[in-house]
């Protein structure tokens, strides 16, 4: 234990002792860590993930269906590795784990209580720990509601035990989150990996106070930070996380993680693994920049294949999902952990959903060594087809960049090929829409992940939209935005989109806000290809662009590898994630006749049932889609109604090449 005790400490200042720091922000930092503390050293630290949302939009039949997020604790997993390293007693309760558990676990919704539930899985975990400090973790702001009352909770039953806050959520609005929240003591900012043992370190009277960093607090109500950076090296990086803390085999079983979850069997072991942090890409509207600095960092590739090989021998896992945000960064480091991977056996397949940056794929060899080292699934950021707006947003890519990325993977049709596409940036007008139409077309993507723009604070997107007047008082809305409590984010399994399909969100009819009756997109002027739309607008171009971009590729889709693909994928979709969704079950059905060679009575029902509903049925009359259709089976050869306009004149044309033949 002496050898454990001396390494905690091996990286402190000689000097640390002698070190008194007559700053006065230094001075009253100490003497409000000494009135926390009480004297207490810390030695024992409870490190806890909150459920994903609140009990107001926690939905109990989605959760018992499967389709709720469960991630494993990865951040938290690093973070108690690194801590153990260094002699503390670590323990980790992901919330939103041990709740989807329980739900998997329930008889009925009648007999589930969320609230009650984690209240009695964290007031056990205490009780049982006794730890001398608590950490709560955020990483989306979907969740911080749930973050909130879990703060809140812990400092009413427990306001003898220190509480400490971090994550990527608290660390792009330190103030906002912090005026928000109750009873914290501390907070972290940005990765914690060194900070959070110098800060325990100071904390036990090791280190002197004027080494405090990436550290906040909340003092006669305001926030008082320490912004100097400890910024994580491939040798601290390199810590593989607490498995057996973070009860791997389960989390797939509960729940579902990352956008290929459904193409798989059931029963595959999912889980997460990181070879990188941060980003070369300067977008605007993201954040990881910010919160992981201008550079790609990298663990060895020994270390990751490490992990992958403990994650499958030790674990069970046989699928991974990629958490980093520049996975292809480094063509040749990427190539020799691909290869590696196949060399010492690792047998996963695996998707990056967070994305991969087009530039990367042009490259055969990268796309190679990917598919040979079990890739299924990569999503690429694209966001827009107007070259413009990519240089508006700082995107790493151009349209032409896009073309050849995607020449290469259509030579790999093993790999499902989906895009990230995006509407609504400032001054982005229809005709720049129909622009990114047109690409997505052209380059014959799997599927798109299409958002409207969700400007977030810490962003430069955020800055300039909010000198413009462009964003509301609450982060992430627009404007000319209503506030919908509900709806946190646009799409998703808590999603405003889910929200208005529901019935929950009023919605207006569609398109009329566009001007256009009888024939939508058809009859639009060149006057209306500049119009900047508004946020409700929005919705229904997006609802336009996700038939166009999305479904109407699947009745012209004849190749067998990727019919199974689409088949696999709308099926979980219309069972799992939107099984209230008329026009995802139609495009099922398509797929059942393309797949199986027949449409199930079930589907027919459920279809019939659905378009019952007005919001469904002024939609499929909208594209001339009819039930009748499924009944006989016999489907269209192309969406009829909403071409691209004859007065369009976009970029697009400059790059065009023949209609791709789907075959």
């Amino acid at each position: 234990m002496e050898n454990i005790k001396n390494k905690r400490y091996e990286h402190k200042s000689p000097m640390a002792s002698l070190l008194v720091s007559s700053d006065d922000k230094f001075k009253s930092t100490r003497e409000y860590l000494n009135k926390v503390m009480k004297g207490k050293k810390v030695n024992k630290i409870l490190l806890i993930n909150p459920p994903d949302v609140d009990e107001k939009i926690f939905d109990y039949k989605v959760a018992k269906r499967g389709r709720a997020n469960n991630y494993p604790s990865y951040g938290i997993g690093v973070l108690a590795a690194q801590l153990r390293l260094l002699g503390y007693e670590i323990n980790i309760c992901n919330l939103n784990h041990e709740v989807l558990r329980r739900v998997y676990n329930s008889d009925s919704e009648k007999s589930f209580n969320f609230l009650n539930t984690w209240h009695e899985i964290i007031s056990k975990e205490i009780e049982s720990f006794k730890p001398d400090l608590i950490g709560v973790s955020c990483l989306f702001s979907v969740t911080h509601n749930s973050f909130k009352k879990v703060c809140k909770y812990l400092s009413i039953k427990y306001p003898d035990t220190p509480l400490l806050v971090g994550g990527v959520h608290v660390s792009h609005d330190i103030e906002g989150v912090m005026n928000d929240l109750e009873g914290v003591d501390f907070a972290l900012i940005f990765e914690s990996d060194r900070a959070f043992p110098n800060f325990l370190e100071i904390l036990n009277g090791e280190k002197d106070i004027s080494e405090l960093a990436q550290f906040a607090y909340k003092k006669d109500n305001k926030i008082i930070t320490f912004q100097n950076r400890l910024i994580p090296n491939t040798e601290v990086m390199n810590v593989r996380p607490a498995f057996d803390l973070m009860d791997i085999k389960n989390h797939s079983k509960f729940g579902t993680l990352g956008s290929w979850h459904g193409t798989l069997d059931a029963s595959t072991v999912v889980s997460t693994c990181q070879s990188n942090r941060g980003c070369r890409a300067q977008c605007t509207f993201c954040n990881v920049r910010t919160y992981h600095g201008k550079t790609v960092r990298h663990k060895s590739v020994d270390s990751v294949v490490d992990e992958l090989l403990c994650l499958q021998n030790d674990y069970g896992v046989e699928h991974i999902v990629w958490l980093d945000d520049d996975l292809l960064k480094d063509q040749q480091r990427t190539v020799e952990m691909f290869n590696q991977m196949v060399k010492r056996n690792v047998k996963l397949t695996w998707d990056a959903t967070n994305g991969v940056i087009a530039h990367s794929l042009k490259s055969y060899e990268v796309v190679d060594a990917a598919h040979s080292s079990g890739c299924i699934g990569l999503h690429v950021g694209i966001e827009s087809g107007n070259p413009n707006i990519l240089k508006q947003i700082r995107k790493p890519g151009t349209v032409e960049t896009f073309i050849a990325a995607s020449e290469v993977l259509q030579k790999f049709p093993r790999i499902n090929f989906r895009a990230l596409l995006m509407l609504g940036f400032p001054n982005e007008t229809l005709g720049m829409m129909f622009d990114t139409i047109e690409l997505a077309e052209k380059i014959n993507v799997d599927w798109a992940n299409l958002s409207i723009l969700q400007p977030w604070k810490g962003t430069p997107i955020y800055e300039e939209m909010a000198s413009e007047g462009l964003v509301g008082m609450e982060e992430g809305t627009l404007k000319d935005d209503k506030k919908e409590k509900n709806a946190p984010y646009q799409l998703g399994t808590y999603s405003r989109q889910r929200q208005i399909e529901q019935g929950k969100i009023g919605q207006s009819h569609f398109g009329e806000k566009i001007g256009i009756d009888n024939g939508f997109l058809k009859k639009i002027s060149a006057k209306s290809l500049d119009t900047i739309l508004t946020r409700k607008e929005l919705d229904d171009m997006w609802f336009y662009m996700n038939i166009r971009i999305n479904f109407a590729r699947l009745l012209r889709e004849n190749r067998k590898e990727k019919i199974k693909q689409q088949y696999n994928w709308l099926n979980y979709v219309c069972n799992k994630t939107a099984p209230d969704n008329a026009m995802i079950i139609y495009f099922f059905a398509l797929m059942q006749k393309k797949h199986l060679g027949y449409v199930a009575q079930d589907i027919i029902t459920r279809l019939g049932e659905r378009l019952k509903v007005p919001y469904w049925k002024e939609r499929f009359n909208f594209f001339n889609l009819t039930l009748e259709q499924v009944k006989n089976e016999n489907f269209p050869s192309h969406i009829v109604s909403g071409g691209i306009p004859n007065n369009y004149e976009g970029e697009m044309k400059k790059f065009y090449f023949p209609e791709r033949k789907i075959n």
